[in-house]
């Protein structure tokens, strides 16, 4: 599976699961809670795909264009920095409010940002094959 692909599913899946255990530690919600907050999951799975559609389109240009001419580790370094700066630039566009609304509205960029650069640098990235 290409590396964007996999890096855009790693944080478009795990971000909510974060957000959905991190909200029932600090809330301690019962079973039915937790079951009910299923549907909040696939809301935020749908809206993560959706929204960080652009971004990752051009991660995978940037991923593209550098991984013939970079190291491995720098190409990561890039797409780290691009990565976090785009998750912030993402939810700023589409709800400029998260700021003033304070810490936890913040800590659902902070998670997607620190879960999209985990995933820049947990998978491998494969140099195309050159044919002929």
């Amino acid at each position: 599976m290409n590396y964007s692909v996999k890096v855009w599913l790693f944080t478009v899946i795990v971000s909510p699961l974060f957000l959905l255990i991190l909200g029932a530690f600090i809330n301690s919600p019962n079973l039915s809670e937790i079951l009910e907050s299923w549907s909040i999951f696939g809301f935020m799975l749908l809206y993560g795909l959706v929204l960080s559609s652009p971004a990752m389109l051009l991660f995978w240009l940037i991923q593209r264009k550098l991984i013939n001419t970079l190291t491995d580790n720098k190409v990561k370094l890039i797409l780290s920095l691009y990565s976090f700066i785009s998750v912030w630039i993402t939810f700023y566009f589409f709800d400029k409010g998260f700021v003033e609304r304070g810490f936890q509205q913040m800590l659902w960029v902070v998670l997607y940002s620190l879960t999209i650069v985990i995933g820049v640098w947990i998978f491998k990235l494969r140099k195309p094959q050159k044919n002929g």
